[in-house]
């Protein structure tokens, strides 16, 4: 897992656009996805009420090669998953009378499965293409708002440390001008969990425009910023039901940005660790 093909049960999971058939098929594999390992297409198109046209076109549509395919990889992930204790359709929820020691204890159990989670979506080929060209880049550009723009603002701090030409801006007008001005020299790095944001759909549009490159970070399911983006650095769409402070994502999506940052040191550690050391504020 967190090779170069994405979880198959994530991508179940967390795919937005089918049908109702389809809908079934798919919940049907993430409820008992170790009888399906038994099943024909047949069969499993009995068991869930539908057909085996549709459990052909449902694989098609997670870009699955077949249903052998499916199975396959169905049978190395539900022993992963089992192995690390994950459950996909287990979703936290705060309760208006929990005690003050259960809400930490869900909250420390909600980081901890993100980060989890999100480990198996990450494909180290993807990132380290990622790490070389940010590498090459003239300049590297984070957008994002909201909730997301912490996010920016903290992975700026941290490559602006190692000496790269870093740029964000909290107000979105500024983040516009900024890509705008964007050419085929920068890299526009756009962090967006739904992928839907108009204002971050806008800027990738400006930036593909502009022969900029665009990495995503963004959610794992199906969205308009990970059809644009050139390469995608996948989060999990988990949630906790209690997400106004959006926790899930971001510890996530910070967790994304430690990787990415730490693979781009590693492509010159010496250098990196002299430049950590010489703006480390005593």
């Amino acid at each position: 897992m967190g090779g170069t093909e994405m979880s198959v049960l994530i991508k179940l999971r967390d795919y937005r656009n089918l049908s109702a058939a389809e809908n079934q098929v798919r919940e049907y594999i993430l409820k008992y996805p170790k009888k399906v390992l038994e099943y024909t297409v047949y069969e499993l198109a009995k068991e869930s009420f539908t057909s085996p046209a549709t459990v052909v076109r449902l694989c098609k549509k997670i870009d699955i090669k077949g249903f052998a395919r499916l199975k396959v990889l169905l049978a190395e992930e539900t022993k992963y998953f089992q192995d690390m204790k994950l459950n996909l359709l287990d979703t936290t929820t705060i309760e208006k009378n929990d005690s003050p020691h259960a809400i930490i204890e869900k909250i420390t159990n909600i980081a901890v499965k993100t980060i989890e989670e999100t480990r198996v979506l990450v494909n180290e080929k993807q990132f380290m293409q990622v790490a070389r060209l940010l590498q090459k880049a003239v300049i590297v550009d984070f957008y994002g708002v909201g909730a997301s723009s912490p996010v920016a603002i903290d992975a700026q701090y941290k490559f602006m440390r190692i000496g790269k030409n870093v740029i964000t801006y909290q107000l979105y007008d500024r983040q516009y001008v900024q890509a705008v001005n964007s050419d085929a020299s920068h890299v526009g790095i756009i962090i967006s969990y739904s992928g839907e944001t108009k204002e971050m759909l806008k800027i990738a549009g400006i930036l593909q425009k502009n022969g900029t490159p665009v990495v995503a970070v963004t959610s794992s399911g199906e969205n308009s910023l990970n059809r644009i983006a050139d390469y995608n650095l996948f989060v999990t769409a988990k949630e906790t039901v209690f997400r106004s402070g959006a926790m899930a994502s971001r510890t996530a999506q910070l967790y994304i940005i430690d990787i990415l940052y730490a693979l781009y040191c590693s492509l010159d550690y010496d250098e990196s660790i002299k430049k950590i050391q010489q703006t480390r504020i005593e």
